[in-house]
């Protein structure tokens, strides 16, 4: 696999050229650091290095075209919802309530018509085929889900993009968690979606940031380009699309290794199951280790677990995420296993189940947000229209989202989110 990115800055970096461009470091502490000078192309009308590291990309996911993103996934997603608006002139998605906050903020920012599909479980990605036909009417440009979420559940892509095709909507997947599907054979694209956001620096060795958006028709790119143009920096890092450009060669080049990597996260699982360590189902990825089964809440067995040495992605609730990439290092899976077999279990506790809320919506999400508005208290917002849009990090999913009516369930669960204040409409 050729590297044409790369290669041109290693080049730019060995020439002994004087630097009289931006940026300000001029090459001294990172010599790769470069702007759109001549010969290195242009990210968003793209025609030379980098269109050709692109079309690398879209070789290797299947797609008929890949979009490089300096902005992550959130703007890729971002793109993929302006231009299914742009391809299809319709601004109502049908999306998995549940959704990081960049879908929230793209139907602020485009004036979005968002209706809610609902899964059977807090913050699940897993809705179903039958909740996506409910959903979609003449008035839906595309269905957006998440193809896996923060706990790892999946969504059944295949059957809903068999519901989109039937309907004749887009599909779009949210799929920042799920970049590494390239190697295991059921990446989103594979199973019929029209678009996908990928976070290259998730699962694969990309720098943070780094992001994929995948087009499986060649007619979507003009608006998708033109998208993140709208929405992206006009100074993209070439730190970042170097690091994107040697992604590219290490999914050409490292299968195995890939499939290696997955295959140790599944045969960890098996392992720690057959000691009595209680375990969620996920994706290939991710350890999803119920806590409060082992005697503890999430946060406290994450402070046992950093106490020996490991770091986890999240530890909230009843669980704990451990997060692995196609390039994991071998001793990583023993010495996870060690601590987790070292941390004692004893009587299981009772967390709470947060229940799937619904929200009256009174204003749309646009109108919400960009209204007066005031910051108050969790319990004092209650009976208001939310304005705001908060979420806890990890997962950036929004509980309430602008234009919802906060009532006295959202406001307590808010709270045990340990969100102290949001943003209310002031009429």
């Amino acid at each position: 696999m050729q590297t044409p990115i790369h290669d041109f800055l290693v080049n730019y970096a060995q020439s002994g050229t004087v630097r009289a461009h931006m940026p300000g470091g001029k090459g001294l502490v990172y010599p790769l650091d470069i702007t759109e000078i001549n010969g290195a192309d242009e990210l968003y009308e793209s025609s030379g290095i980098i269109r050709e590291s692109e079309r690398n990309a879209a070789w290797l996911f299947g797609a008929a075209e890949a979009c490089y993103s300096c902005g992550g996934a959130t703007l890729a997603i971002q793109a993929m919802l302006a231009a299914a608006c742009a391809v299809t002139g319709k601004h109502t998605i049908a999306a998995g309530r549940y959704s990081h906050k960049s879908l929230i903020n793209s139907a602020v920012l485009l004036g979005l018509n968002v209706t809610w599909i609902y899964p059977d479980r807090f913050l699940g990605a897993d809705i179903s085929p039958e909740a996506v036909e409910k959903a979609i009417d003449g008035d839906t440009a595309a269905v957006f889900v998440n193809s896996v979420d923060y706990l790892g559940g999946q969504s059944d892509i295949a059957a809903i993009s068999a519901v989109c095709k039937k309907h004749g909507v887009l599909l779009l997947a949210d799929n920042a968690h799920g970049a590494y599907k390239v190697f295991t054979g059921d990446h989103p694209l594979v199973l019929g979606a029209d678009m996908t956001a990928d976070s290259a620096h998730k699962t694969l060795p990309a720098i943070t940031g780094a992001a994929y958006l995948h087009l499986a028709d060649s007619r979507y790119h003009a608006a998708a380009k033109a998208a993140m143009s709208l929405f992206g920096s006009s100074s993209p890092s070439y730190l970042m699309l170097d690091s994107l450009d040697l992604c590219n060669a290490y999914i050409a080049d490292k299968r195995d290794s890939a499939l290696e990597a997955a295959e140790r996260v599944r045969a960890l699982k098996s392992e720690l199951a057959g000691v009595g360590i209680p375990l969620r189902e996920s994706d290939d990825m991710r350890l999803t280790i119920d806590a409060a089964a082992m005697g503890y809440t999430g946060e406290e067995l994450g402070q046992l677990i950093r106490e020996r040495g490991a770091e986890c992605e999240m530890c909230a609730g009843r669980y704990c995420v451990m997060l692995f990439s196609v390039v994991q290092p071998e001793s990583d899976f023993a010495a996870v296993s060690r601590i987790l077999r070292d941390i004692p279990k004893i009587s299981p506790v009772n967390v709470r189940e947060i229940p799937a809320i619904m929200p009256e919506k009174r204003l749309s999400a646009r109108d919400a947000y960009f209204s007066r508005k005031t910051r108050v208290t969790v319990s004092e917002a209650a009976g208001h229209i939310c304005a705001g849009i908060s979420s806890p990090c990890p997962p950036c999913v929004p509980l309430v989202m602008p234009g919802e009516v906060i009532d006295s369930k959202a406001a307590e669960i808010l709270a045990h989110y340990g969100v102290p204040e949001i943003e209310i409409t002031v009429d």
